[in-house]
């Protein structure tokens, strides 16, 4: 899965990825030396999410930011930290 990827840095956003199928997409991503973004509504349920993959190898590669995609401030909070962050966004799920 997702074998396209290169070595160049890619940075990835993944909402609602605090669990289920949004979270194995992150760990996939994260595995292939992606930089991922994982999001969920809940801050708790996503500092959750992160303490579950605190130690796998590639945990360096997630970051947590909290997103609730129907609140317009939350989605510029999130366009702003990646523009400061990474400068680009290379995939999102």
């Amino acid at each position: 899965m997702f074998q396209y990827l290169s070595c160049v840095c890619r940075y990835a956003i993944v909402t609602g990825s605090n669990q289920g199928i949004g979270l194995a997409i992150c760990k996939q991503l994260a595995s292939k030396g992606v930089q991922v973004v994982l999001t969920a509504r809940d801050k708790e349920k996503g500092k959750s999410a992160m303490k579950t993959l605190e130690s796998c190898a590639f945990f360096n590669h997630l970051v947590f930011h909290q997103l609730d995609v129907l609140d317009p401030s939350s989605i510029s909070s999130l366009v702003d930290f990646v523009k400061s962050k990474y400068g680009k966004l290379d995939i999102l799920v």
